[in-house]
């Protein structure tokens, strides 16, 4: 006799619990046998996976003080893993870059008997039951992270709160989530007389301006994934100035209505999913980026407006108005029936892998 849904659901529970307590078994034997601590070689998967970041943003990761972070980063340069070098782009700023050569190799001698066990385990299924599982595993990964985020957000008792500045003299906005967003939603407001007004309900981030950046940072490990049921965050955009928009570390379930906006240029990066993009007529080439894997995202755009995309690291399940695509690999290149010869269009770039991707003109 067929098992029934709720029977199902219950040994899905379990299992996933005992996978979850032998994944950390595993781990633990890996640190073991590299002869570093558990901390350290969590710090070299996120390394491995992120690529060059800051001390503060690779301590936000894990969950610690930039004090205990310090000390991580200093074994992990004397074991040749990471070194410290200056951000090309800034100066003041110092990145902590992987030593790949070095991290391969340690992974060749500890991680290839998982490798053969991922071959092993889906050695008998076809690539769609392999895409299924895939997206399962990503939309798992969001949940747990989100999850973990809402029970140390109440153990520290956040609240949210309400935010905005005055336009005052600005001549130009630029709003930066620095370290993720989620369950945001983002509009133009042309009734408002202030550069931004922004509201949050649960955890709020610390929002600082300054000749005209709004910057939205999240405190704590992975913060900025709350509550998907409870806590959100309003987020108003003047239209009365020119406008960047850049959501770094990470975005879930965004929602954007930019109509009416002047947008210079939009990026999404450190990996994105169930996000919905209405974007407005642009004044000039206006650039937008997705990097870090993106996952179930929707672009829409006025009908007369041009467009072009550039994709590299390929893709499953693109669409580009009419034109629909299972799997794309490699560089890639589409442009709209409007393209060519517009002064004013949107030139989309996506790179490091994505999966259900629409890009969609509208009336």
């Amino acid at each position: 006799m067929a098992k029934k849904r709720e029977e199902l659901l219950r040994e899905i529970e379990e299992v996933n619990r005992e996978s979850n307590v032998q994944g950390m078994f595993l781990l633990q034997a890996f640190a073991e046998r590299s002869g570093m601590n558990l901390t350290d070689l969590q710090c070299i998967t996120i390394l491995s996976s992120a690529g060059p970041i800051t001390a503060g943003r690779l301590a936000e990761m894990m969950g610690l003080t930039t004090g205990a972070i310090t000390g991580v980063v200093n074994r992990l340069e004397r074991a040749g893993y990471a070194r410290r070098e200056k951000d090309p782009d800034d100066a003041r700023r110092v990145l902590i870059q992987p030593v790949m050569a070095e991290l391969e190799r340690m992974g060749a001698g500890i991680f290839s008997s998982q490798g053969k066990m991922i071959e092993t385990l889906f050695a008998d299924y076809d690539e769609r039951t392999l895409n299924i599982f895939l997206q399962i595993m990503r939309k798992s990964n969001a949940m747990t992270r989100e999850e973990t985020a809402r029970i140390r957000a109440a153990s520290r008792g956040e609240d949210g709160g309400e935010f905005s500045a005055p336009l005052d003299a600005v001549e130009r906005g630029r709003l930066v989530f620095a370290n993720g967003a989620a369950r945001i939603t983002l509009r133009t407001d042309s009734g408002i007389d202030d550069l931004y007004r922004a509201r949050f309900e649960g955890p709020a981030p610390k929002v600082t301006v300054e000749d005209g950046i709004v910057t939205l940072r999240y405190s704590g490990r992975f913060n900025w994934l709350i509550d998907r049921r409870s806590r959100s965050g309003d987020v108003a955009l003047s239209d009365a100035v020119p406008w960047e928009i850049d959501v770094r570390g990470g975005t879930y379930r965004l929602e954007a209505h930019l109509g009416g906006l002047d947008l210079r240029s939009f990026g999404l990066s450190g990996g994105e999913s169930d996000c919905t993009v209405t974007l407005p007529t642009p004044s000039g080439v206006v650039p937008v980026r997705l990097s870090g894997g993106a996952s179930r995202i929707t672009m829409r755009l006025p009908a007369e407006v041009g467009a072009g995309l550039t994709m590299n690291g390929g893709a499953s399940k693109l669409t580009f108005d009419d034109q629909h695509f299972d799997v794309v690999g490699g560089k890639f290149r589409l442009q709209s029936s409007g393209y060519s010869g517009a002064a004013n269009r949107y030139e989309f770039d996506i790179t490091g892998g994505a999966s259900e991707i629409t890009i969609q003109h509208v009336s």
